[in-house]
């Protein structure tokens, strides 16, 4: 790189104030004259306070229409810029949201989310003295080659920058254990398989790369479980029945990976077991693991530490929405500690437990330790609009903030005021498996309002399986909540709540799940875990699974 990420964004943070209210008045000058920027006047904005004071706070609902129109051709509604990319949202509440983005917001999210990220890897191994010569990078996305009916590109935030950079032949895929056609695969096909003949094939690969925490501890786990199948095909150079494989893939595999009973000798070597440090046996150059795992997925790493030893630096990678690349982590083996990008967008905090005529206020005005609803002004024309987090300034860097995340305002249960985030649940559920002599690895919850109180049903999936003490699970569980959340408490004391309903599954029900939805057409390459039921073909798909 000729200038350094990290010394431009340090210089940024310092004239935090500045750098943010020019980007946010370039923002308006340059959109003033599309349909939103002539709705509002943005001809008449030239301050921070004429901003607040002429454009409303925003969400998704406010744009579902304009987004549509612009899908169907027409443009200069709410960005000048052209859209080159659609943005696929990847919650499981909603239908999917495509969110258009500019080439400017997708360079600024390569610029932090690929190159400062490895900028920040690299000065820790330099600094270590053991430096990263070449990578030979287990990565496990991909990138579909999805777009939309008039060509423009779609998929995943994450992939933006990486097909950007395919189609304009700038991408090194040396760098990558897998082949382009596996990273950029032409249809929506699960692509699990390919990926880990790749890897296991290459005995260099020295970090791994995610998105999220979780599907990384899937993808190990599902090699633990299968084990013996893979030395086979790897012996064999072919695909065993044993995997739901295309005739397509396996052709591409088997042309590809011609058989290597040498490779299968040494990993039979290893025994799987419990996993222990197991990627660390399967490949002992590993040097560090790139992945999202803080907040609702802290609990997975535990469980990726399992398969890679206590010892593996781990970064904590970005906080990003699919509207837009937000901040990044800038050091190694720290879960929770983002910094916000002070060109990636422009920020408003509204303080938790305000009104909505409360103002916003702007990143200089905010105070550490203190819980606000995060509202961004997008490079690619989202005005003041709640990305549905709440976050905590945990630090400043230079004068950033630095945040974590808590919950997503649309992730917590709220039967009787008790306000109940999916955090609280996870803790009260690892409790939980705790004095049951177990390990829950999985949950969610559903309301459950047809009795007489309204209630929580709490699905767990736990390391023994399915259980006949759910009764006694209820019990437990109520008393942790009742002990760590005093909303919680005061909700049930005062007879406004019932006692949780706990259903053990069998093991695998959340796997299965996943397949479900990708069966049924959700885009699953950031899969983030189900934490709150919010359909009925979810809450139909646990009721069948609870009944088996």
């Amino acid at each position: 790189m000729s200038e350094s990420v990290l010394h431009r964004l340090k210089s940024m943070a310092s004239d935090a104030e500045r750098v943010q209210t020019e980007l946010l008045l370039s923002l308006v000058k340059r959109n003033a004259d599309t349909e939103y920027g002539r709705r509002f006047d943005f001809s008449g904005i030239d301050s921070l306070e004429d901003y607040r004071r002429r454009v409303p706070l925003t969400s998704w609902k406010d744009y579902d229409n304009a987004v549509s129109r612009m899908i169907q051709g027409e443009d200069n509604i709410l960005t000048s810029e052209r859209i080159v990319y659609y943005c696929i949202s990847s919650g499981l509440a909603d239908e999917p949201k495509f969110i258009p983005l500019t080439s400017a917001d997708i360079n600024t999210q390569k610029r932090y989310s690929i190159d400062c990220v490895n900028e920040t890897i690299e000065d820790y191994f330099n600094a270590a003295g053991t430096g990263i010569s070449d990578k030979h990078i287990f990565y496990i996305g991909e990138f579909f080659r999805t777009g939309m009916p008039d060509g423009t590109m779609s998929g995943v935030r994450t992939g933006a920058p990486y097909r950007l950079l395919e189609e304009s032949g700038e991408l090194d895929f040396s760098a990558f254990t897998a082949p382009k056609e596996v990273l950029f695969p032409e249809k929506l096909d699960d692509m699990l398989y390919m990926k880990l003949r790749f890897a296991l094939a290459d005995r260099a690969v020295n970090a791994i790369h995610g998105i999220f925490v979780n599907k990384i501890v899937g993808l190990l786990e599902h090699l633990q479980k299968n084990w013996d199948q893979y030395l086979e095909d790897i012996s064999t150079g072919r695909v065993s029945e044993h995997f739901n494989i295309s005739d397509e893939w396996k052709e591409y595999i088997e042309s590809r990976l011609p058989a290597d009973p040498e490779r299968a000798r040494e990993l039979k070597s290893i025994v799987p077991g419990d996993g222990e440090k197991l990627a660390l046996k399967i490949w002992p150059g590993l040097k560090y693991v790139c992945v999202s795992g803080g907040g609702i997925f802290a609990r997975y790493m535990n469980r990726l530490r399992k398969y890679t030893g206590p010892d593996i630096p781990v970064h904590y990678f970005v906080y990003s929405t699919a509207e837009s690349n937000l901040a990044v982590a800038l050091d190694m083996n720290t879960a929770d500690r983002y910094t916000l990008i002070p060109d990636a967008a422009f920020f408003e905090f509204l303080p938790v437990g305000a009104g909505r005529m409360t103002e916003p206020l702007a990143s200089w005005e905010v105070k550490k330790g203190e819980e606000y609803e995060l509202y961004v002004t997008t490079l690619s024309g989202l005005y003041r609009y709640s990305v549905q987090d709440i976050v905590r300034i945990e630090d400043f860097y230079g004068n950033m903030p630095v945040i974590s995340v808590s919950y997503r305002t649309n992730q917590i249960m709220n039967l009787a005021e008790e306000h109940l985030t999916t955090r609280q649940m996870a803790e009260a559920c690892d409790e939980l498996g705790k004095r049951m002599g177990t390990r829950v690895t999985e949950y969610c919850m559903d309301a459950d309002k047809e009795g007489e109180l309204p209630r929580y049903t709490v699905y767990i999936e736990t390391e023994m399986g399915r259980s006949n003490n759910d009764a006694k699970c209820s019990m437990v569980l109520d008393a942790i909540l009742k002990d760590h959340v005093s909303a919680y408490e005061k909700a049930r004391s005062s007879g406004r709540l019932g006692q949780p309903f706990v259903i053990t599954l069998r093991r695998g029900v959340f796997r299965s799940f996943g397949a479900y939805l990708s069966k049924n057409g959700y885009r699953m390459e950031q899969n983030r875990p189900l934490r709150i039921i919010s359909n009925d073909d979810q809450r139909e798909f646990f009721n069948r699974k609870s009944a088996l």
